[in-house]
């Protein structure tokens, strides 16, 4: 992708490596390390001192890497002892070296709370925390053989069985309360999916700003005709409202409305990727390709990966228009409806932002 091969060998590799290993991993493991000390132990880490280590931690990670992210896509190149005197890069260094400093201080901070943790720090006891997993029925710290007696196991929370017998855990629970606390699995992965995407968007979006408005502007943009996308814009909107239609009707139980209003959302949603290859071909016999210039790829990206998430979720729909045909939805079981729609009105969200940056403040700035 266009946007890898302007960050490569940066300092933006250096910041998103961090973020990931750093904020991703090790803010975990100082969780982990707090959570079971008094276990390995037998003493409490000083909660004060963990609350100072917590703070350093987050302003001097954040202050480090985060400015690391602007002189990657200021052109900074990593693994250099040096770097030249260009506008903004002295300050933006100063500002991760600082960083750095704090983020030092933050483990020092927690290596001396473990210090003076060991030497006088509070007992914890078995179980601190009040917690239900079988690891805080052993001693602090355990025992070579852990229990002197098995306690009873008979659910995922064993302790909480043992305090609660009046109301254990959900295994021994009965089969209603089980079904009226159950999370459903297909909409919840599919709000975790579109949690994920707008930031992958968000990113994408950022991106096309960044190289196309502050830093590279291009008369590329001239070749998009904002009104002929407006129409087939309008048929992506319509076809939310079309869903959404439909999901009322399928609330009704009115089964043939439902058909009909879906089947408006699948010609809507066409009539928007027909329009979108139209646009393509337009610009392709005007010599815009995705490797001409960096408006071209940046435009293409954003726009493509769009068309691929419509390409998708018509995909969906016509799944939907076929379970519906077969009598699936006539039980009231409608989970596959409803995930569907938070996908499909995601879409025409995201294409309501893209539209709007591309198309109307791009070109007619």
């Amino acid at each position: 992708m266009p946007i890898d091969w302007q960050v490569t060998d940066t300092y933006y590799l250096v910041a998103h490596f961090h973020y990931v290993l750093f904020g991703g991993s090790l803010f975990g493991v100082f969780a982990g390390l707090y959570y079971w000390f008094p276990k390995m132990t037998g003493r409490l880490l000083s909660e004060s001192m963990g609350k100072i280590h917590f703070w350093l931690t987050v302003v001097g990670f954040n202050m480090a890497f985060f400015v690391q992210h602007f002189l990657g896509l200021m052109g900074m190149t990593r693994r250099v002892y040096t770097y030249p005197d260009f506008p903004g890069w002295g300050l933006l260094n100063l500002i991760s070296t600082i960083g750095a400093f704090i983020l030092g201080l933050s483990v020092f901070v927690l290596l001396w709370n473990i210090v003076l943790s060991l030497r006088r720090g509070i007992p914890a006891g078995e179980n601190p925390w009040n917690a239900w997993t079988l690891e805080w029925a052993a001693s602090s710290p355990p025992a070579v053989h852990n229990f002197d007696e098995i306690p009873p196991i008979h659910g995922r929370r064993p302790l909480w069985d043992l305090a609660h017998p009046e109301s254990p855990d959900e295994p021994n629970a009965s089969k209603e309360n089980i079904e009226e606390t159950r999370t459903d699995k297909n909409l919840a992965g599919m709000m975790c999916f579109i949690i994920s995407e707008a930031f992958f968007f968000i990113m994408l979006l950022i991106a096309y700003i960044f190289y196309n408005f502050s830093q590279h502007p291009n008369p590329s943009a001239q070749l998009l005709n904002p009104l002929k996308t407006g129409i087939f814009t309008l048929c992506l909107l319509a076809s939310s409202f079309t869903f959404w239609r439909a999901e009322k009707r399928l609330g009704s139980q009115d089964h043939a409305g439902f058909l009909v209003w879906l089947a408006a959302t699948l010609a809507l949603g066409g009539v928007f990727l027909v329009g979108q290859g139209m646009e393509y071909f337009e610009l392709f016999q005007k010599g815009l390709r995705a490797g001409t210039n960096l408006f071209s790829a940046s435009f293409f990206m954003v726009t493509g990966l769009h068309g691929l998430h419509v390409l998708i979720g018509l995909t969906g729909l016509l799944i939907v228009l076929v379970m519906a045909l077969a009598g699936d939805f006539k039980t009231g079981k409608t989970g596959a409806v409803q995930t569907m729609g938070f996908y499909w009105h995601f879409v025409d969200v995201v294409w309501i932002v893209v539209f709007s940056t591309i198309y109307l403040v791009g070109v007619l700035s």
